[in-house]
Order: structure tokens, then C-alpha cells, then sequence
């Protein structure tokens, strides 16, 4: 038997998605279950994806206009028919519709969905909204949805997939690969990070208004690309906020800051949230639905959406003297994580929907 994991990501960093699923490939392989992957044109060159090269076929797809491109679906019908496919797995929607219209007869077809599917609905063209319906309606008919966010899980019903057919699989993370170490809230430079991948669903423009009028008590580091740097730049009248580009050990930074800042405006299920309470750091977080999933944790300052005082408000906190975070509760975080939300749990319950 043969799992085609179809992913439409192709990130310089491969980052928890693509350890994660090295992870279940390892495993699966354990119990004779060989894995083949589909990616982007553009991931080809990337480290990570020359690596799962070297050790099993990777397919590359077109990205553009990929659901309504032949070409697409010539791609698909090679991979099926060069294949024992048994499950094909297909990632960040981009690819569900060409991944099930040419899957033959008894390969079963799991969508996983990863992203804010209502905003990204909402902000899409009126052409695009009826292919989404199409999408979720008549095409997923032969499909099993694996959502990692029961908000999103429940929009994606409302677009008219069978509500039978959704299964909520909360996101895993590679708790080997964060450091474990005491945080030092003393520290004489005080450091706060958040990740601005995107500029207005991460919240970056919150921050700048929520550090504006703020001393320079703290420093957030703000990790982005392009598209945040030139944001910062233009926008950013403050000293407290730092730009830096994605590192290749993620440990560094979490060891350098004393809060994490997640004020994201949508979200699927935080894999970064979910590494900074496991680094043991306390989180400045929005509450939106996507990350309530999280108020079972400890250490967490929620702030409504959007609320620029109440960032302000969170950052004077963290950085002042008063407001210190236990061990106790950095391991009952940790405790939490390591039952619910490792990579462990998380193949677990993949390969449920795989083999049920």
C-alpha cells in the first residue's frame, strides 16, 4: 500500500508541517506502509524536499491556477497510474479538487484542512467563492475532511461538506526538537517575539499601534519576509520593535525572549503557540475562536481581537516585575503538550483515518 500526501507548501523552512510528516512516513514505513509526496514547482529546490528525493518519489505540481489547469490533472492520473495508491492525503486545499477527480475507484481521499477557511472565503473573488462551493459541495462527496480547528470544521459545513465526514485532528509538534530550559524573567534586556509571516493575519499592525506610545522596556523581535520588513519600515515609528529574518534553529530566539506574542487575527491550530508554552514561555494571545483550544493551558494573557490597548496593556505587564510564571505551571504545560498535542498523539490518530 501506497499514501500520497499531496502538500501545497513549499517553504524554505520545512518547519513542524514537514517534520511532522516525515515522522508519520517513518512510522507508517515501520509497518510496511510506503509514503510518496507531491509539492509546488517552487519546493524543488529547497533542502528539505532534495532530502525526501533521496529517499522516496516526489512529484512536482503546478502552482498558478493549479485546480483548473490540465496539466494538473495529467500529473495526477501519472502519479495514480505509476502507483498502488491506497490513501491520498491532500494538504492546504490547493489540490483537493484535481487530488479527488482523477483518484480511481477505492483510494481513499482525505482533505486536510490547515487555514483560516472563512477568511480566506470572505477575501476571495466572486469566481473563486463559487469554485470553493463546488469545492466543498459536489466535489468532496468522496471525501473525509481532517480539520485542525473545529471553527474552520464548521465553516467548511456551512459550504455544504457532509458533517459525517469531518473529523477534527488537532495539529502535533516535535517536542524533541524545543529546548528545554528555565526562563529567566530577570533578564537586564528583555526580549518579546512574534511571528509576522503575514502581515495583517498575524497582527503586525496591532503591535505597531500597541508599542507606539510605549517606553522601551522591551524589545519584540518580529520574525517575518519581505512583505513584514517592507511593512515595519514604512509604518513602524517605535525602537522597541526589531525586524529578523527566519533562523534555522528556532531555540534561539525562544531563549532569548520572556513572552511570546500571538495576536493573530485568524489562525488554523498555532503548531508556534504550541512550541513557545513547550519553551515555556508565557503567550500574549488574541482570542479568537481558532485559539481557545489553548484556555486550557496556564500562563496566557488573552487580549480581545484587534484590541490595541490591551496588547499595550499585556506587554507593560510581562515586562514589569510584577507578574512572574511558576514551574510548576511551565510543566503542567509541558504535561498537557506531551498527552494531547505531540507528533506521537498526532500519528496516532492519523493513522486512524487512514486504516478505519
Amino acid at each position: 500500500m501506497v499514501i500520497l500526501q499531496v502538500c501545497a507548501f513549499a517553504a524554505p523552512a520545512p518547519g513542524n508541517f514537514i517534520s511532522s510528516l516525515l515522522s508519520l512516513e517513518m512510522d507508517l514505513k515501520d509497518k510496511g506502509v510506503k509514503t510518496i509526496y507531491a509539492f509546488p514547482e517552487r519546493a524543488k529546490n529547497n533542502k528539505w524536499c532534495k532530502e525526501i528525493q533521496q529517499r522516496t518519489k516526489v512529484y512536482f505540481l503546478p502552482e498558478a491556477q493549479a485546480r483548473i489547469r490540465i496539466s494538473t490533472y495529467k500529473i495526477f492520473k501519472t502519479i495514480y497510474r505509476e502507483n498502488q495508491v491506497g490513501v491520498v492525503h491532500s494538504h492546504f486545499e490547493l489540490y483537493d479538487i484535481p487530488v479527488t477527480i482523477t483518484a480511481p475507484k477505492g483510494v481513499k481521499v482525505l482533505w486536510h484542512l490547515h487555514d483560516a477557511l472563512k477568511e480566506t472565503y470572505s477575501n476571495s473573488s466572486f469566481t473563486r467563492k463559487v469554485l470553493t462551493k463546488i469545492q466543498y459541495g459536489q466535489i468532496s462527496r468522496r471525501a473525509m475532511l481532517l480539520s485542525v480547528s473545529e471553527e474552520h470544521a464548521l465553516f467548511a459545513e456551512k459550504l455544504g461538506f457532509n458533517k459525517n465526514n469531518i473529523r477534527y485532528l488537532p495539529n502535533g509538534i516535535q517536542t524533541s526538537r524545543i529546548d528545554i530550559e528555565q526562563i529567566d524573567q530577570c533578564k537586564s534586556k528583555k526580549n518579546a517575539l512574534m511571528f509576522g509571516w503575514d502581515v495583517y493575519r498575524k497582527g503586525v499592525d496591532i503591535l505597531v499601534g500597541a508599542v507606539k506610545d510605549m517606553s522601551n522596556e522591551i524589545t519584540v523581535k518580529v520574525v517575518g519576509q519581505d512583505e513584514c520588513e517592507k511593512y515595519l519600515s514604512e509604518e513602524n515609528t517605535s525602537e522597541m520593535i526589531e525586524f529578523l529574518r527566519p533562523v534555522s534553529d528556532i531555540n534561539i530566539l525562544y531563549k532569548e525572549a520572556i513572552v511570546f506574542i500571538h495576536i493573530s487575527r485568524a489562525e488554523g491550530l498555532s503548531y508556534a503557540l504550541l512550541e513557545a508554552l513547550y519553551a515555556g514561555l508565557p503567550i500574549i494571545c488574541s482570542n479568537i475562536p481558532e485559539n481557545l483550544f489553548a484556555e486550557e493551558f496556564r500562563n496566557i494573557i488573552w487580549v480581545k481581537n484587534g484590541n490595541i490597548g490591551e496588547v499595550k496593556r499585556a506587554l507593560e505587564t510581562v515586562s514589569s516585575k510584577k507578574w512572574i510564571i511558576s514551574q510548576e505551571d511551565i510543566i503542567y504545560n509541558r504535561k498537557l503538550i506531551r498527552e494531547k498535542y505531540s507528533i506521537a498523539s498526532w500519528i496516532r490518530n492519523m493513522q486512524k483515518y487512514y486504516f478505519e
